[in-house]
């Protein structure tokens, strides 16, 4: 039976970028059927973005640049918020052939993406001095908290970090702690530790194989997994899945450049991991399991995209991979 999945592939009504083509060319590869469902984020002839992703419970989603300077908002920030995403996970690892800080990373970075300083409540409090507000629930920090155990304990980890500023900001960042120790207690085969955040990043910077599962608030999380990120390959080593309670979106992690990021020149590799996670929770972990492999293989072997050093297309990256499935 095909897996109904959403495809995002962009603005245009128009064929898919060859980025988006290599990635369906490589997770088809597998054996895995799939019943892509195409919906474009400005055009009635795609279909409804948030119906389909409602209905198939699961989108793929290359990243989509838009105009900063004029103040859009990105596509994925705005499906977040339509769809109630509460969780950004971040999956960071060394992968053979992407250059690396370190060869053994393997770290889960869990963020809360409901509130925080990204509640957007931010005014003029007198003529060259504005207030951004912080906006901490205990709802949603038992949510995240209890998310991030529980992906610890399905996943056989071993240990959850608490990354907290509660040291300052001892009111909101004090209830994050608090009830993060507080559910741990309901997942006793689970080491918790509570980090600083300043002091995390030093330390992953130094020692990033003792840690395990990250949970961090909205801001926190969005800085950490870009650290992490930086440690294992940058961009080309970003996927990342954005959790609501009924959709996953599966994405790379931040955006590139935007003169590449529809080309055929721009990275395969972050958005085929997306797609190797994607592929895990849909219950196809050999197929996984053998498109991981063959990507690290093809990597290891210098097939490389121009931002990893090498010269390789997304198509020509498709091909090396296909080859050693």
């Amino acid at each position: 039976m095909a897996h109904s999945v959403t495809l995002i592939p962009g603005y245009e009504s128009q064929d898919d970028t060859p980025l988006t083509t290599a990635v369906i060319r490589m997770l088809e590869a597998t054996g895995v059927a799939f019943d892509w469902e195409r919906a474009c984020l400005d055009s009635d002839a795609c279909g409804s973005v948030l119906d389909s992703v409602k209905k198939t419970g699961r989108a793929l989603m290359p990243y989509i640049p838009v105009d900063r300077a004029r103040g859009d908002v990105p596509p994925i920030v705005q499906l977040r918020r339509e769809l109630g995403v509460f969780a950004n996970l971040r999956p960071v690892q060394s992968v053979p052939g992407l250059a690396t800080r370190h060869p053994d990373v393997d770290v889960l970075v869990v963020r809360e993406t409901t509130e925080d300083v990204y509640a957007n409540l931010e005014h003029a409090s007198i003529e060259g001095v504005y207030e951004s507000f912080k906006v901490t629930t205990e709802a949603a920090c038992e949510r995240i908290a209890r998310h991030a155990f529980e992906l610890a304990r399905r996943m056989k980890r071993k240990k959850v970090t608490v990354v907290h500023k509660a040291n300052i900001m001892k009111k909101s960042d004090g209830l994050f702690l608090r009830v993060g120790r507080r559910v741990a207690e309901d997942y006793p085969g689970v080491e918790v530790e509570d980090v600083i955040v300043d002091a995390l990043c030093m330390k992953l910077v130094l020692r990033p194989s003792t840690f395990d599962v990250l949970v961090c608030a909205n801001l926190f999380g969005d800085i950490v997994a870009d650290l992490c990120a930086g440690l294992v390959g940058g961009g080309d080593n970003c996927p990342s899945v954005n959790i609501a309670d009924d959709a996953q979106i599966y994405t790379v992690g931040h955006g590139q450049p935007a003169e590449t990021a529809a080309s055929a020149d721009a990275s395969a590799t972050s958005l085929l991991f997306a797609g190797v996670l994607m592929l895990r929770d849909i219950d196809e972990s050999d197929a996984a399991d053998r498109l991981m492999k063959a990507a690290s293989d093809t990597l290891a072997a210098g097939v490389l995209p121009p931002s990893a050093g090498g010269t390789a297309s997304a198509a020509a990256f498709a091909d090396a991979v296909i080859g050693r499935l």
